[in-house]
């Protein structure tokens, strides 16, 4: 990816509200990255899902609907810089591939964002409800959706952040803590960049938040990821700049 193409990128916090009927679908997206090659073309993802039936689906319309929410949230497409960086930081540590797409899917969608309040400062081991996920968006969003539409949102986005491993159960379910691995850290701090975040600013913004970082520990956590080589990190008194020759961008 070149430094012309990230800039070109259209950057913008996604209006989706794909999870007031959908979870996010970090299973298939799973296995749609593991069947397509990370050079494909967009429409290499499409013919996978819907020619293909790479996610086994048992019909037409389900194979369309499938590829249709993944497109939405995760653009499938290398011409857009948050799935080309995606992709590039994906196979590196696997374990982190939840917490990647769930960066991204919060990027693009505003119920899941709304939802994230009921999770954020919860204390490991505490429950969180249905009802705790469907109040935060109302908090947010409420006046914008219907009463059947509203009530969908918690058990979805409920899922949703089980599939990140934010929450953990099924019926019941409980905060846990998640690891901010180096390759969630990068591809966390490259998002930043492109939302427009400069210096620590690439960190210090919502999907720091995600992350589950302290405060304070933005230098610490860049550092961990450029010892990795996963960016580059020139610390100059009080001057940061962070780089990401990897994916072609540049602060």
């Amino acid at each position: 990816m070149t430094s012309s193409r990230v800039a070109e990128s259209d950057f913008a916090l996604g209006t989706l509200r794909t999870t007031a009927s959908h979870t996010i679908g970090i299973p298939h997206l799973v296995e749609l990255l593991r069947e397509v090659p990370s050079d494909a073309s967009a429409e290499q993802y499409r013919q996978a899902v819907i020619e293909e039936n790479a996610l086994g689906r048992p019909t037409l319309a389900g194979r369309q609907r499938s590829f249709r929410h993944l497109r939405e949230l995760y653009f499938l497409d290398p011409g857009r810089a948050e799935f080309t960086a995606l992709r590039h930081f994906w196979d590196i540590n696997p374990a982190s591939q939840p917490l990647l797409a769930g960066l991204l899917a919060f990027t693009r969608d505003e119920v899941l964002r709304a939802s994230f309040a009921a999770v954020a400062d919860v204390p490991a081991g505490s429950g969180v409800t249905s009802a705790d996920l469907t109040a935060a968006v109302a908090a947010r969003l409420g006046n914008d959706m219907s009463e059947s539409t509203l009530g969908k949102t918690g058990r979805n986005t409920g899922a949703c952040w089980t599939q990140t491993g934010h929450l953990a159960g099924r019926a019941k379910k409980v905060r846990t803590e998640v690891e901010a691995s180096p390759v969630a850290i990068a591809y966390a701090a490259y998002l930043g960049y492109l939302a427009g975040g400069r210096g620590l600013g690439v960190l210090d913004n919502p999907w720091s938040q995600i992350l589950g970082l302290a405060p304070g520990r933005t230098l610490e956590s860049l550092r961990d990821a450029h010892a990795q080589g996963l960016l580059d990190l020139l610390v100059a008194g009080n001057v940061v700049d962070v780089t990401f020759p990897t994916v072609g961008g540049r602060v």
